[in-house]
C-alpha cells in the first residue's frame, strides 16, 4: 500500500518560499537576462522561470553566435526557449552588462 508523502510544516515552506536566492530569482523574472550556455552561443530573451530540474526558460529570445574563425556574428529570433542547466556558462541581469557596456541595455546587443 503506497502512502502518499508528508506535506512540509507550513514553517519550512515559509521559510523556503521566502529564503534570499529566492527572492533574488523572483526579482529577475519578466526581466531580459543574458544566458552564455558551453558552445559560446548567447540566449537574451525575458525570464519566465525554471522548471523543476532549473533549466532556464526564456520568451522573445534572440539566439547569438560568434564565429570563433574569423569573429563574425549571427543572430536569429528563436522565441521561446528552453536552455538546459547543464549547457549554462553564465547568468546576466541586463543592470551587469551595462555596467560594463554602458549605453548597450536601450539598444540591445550589437
Amino acid at each position: 500500500m503506497s502512502s502518499s508523502p508528508e506535506p512540509l510544516p507550513a514553517q519550512t515552506t515559509e521559510r523556503t518560499a521566502s529564503s534570499p536566492a529566492i527572492t533574488r530569482f523572483k526579482a529577475l523574472l519578466r526581466q531580459i537576462i543574458r544566458v552564455t550556455i558551453k558552445d559560446k552561443r548567447i540566449f537574451l530573451g525575458t525570464l519566465v522561470g525554471t522548471d523543476n530540474s532549473l533549466n532556464i526558460i526564456l520568451v522573445s529570445t534572440e539566439e547569438y553566435s560568434i564565429s570563433l574563425e574569423d569573429g563574425s556574428s549571427t543572430s536569429r529570433y528563436v522565441g521561446q526557449v528552453m536552455i538546459p542547466w547543464h549547457l549554462v556558462t553564465k547568468v546576466e541581469a541586463e543592470a551587469q552588462w551595462e555596467e560594463r557596456m554602458p549605453g548597450l541595455g536601450e539598444e540591445g546587443v550589437a
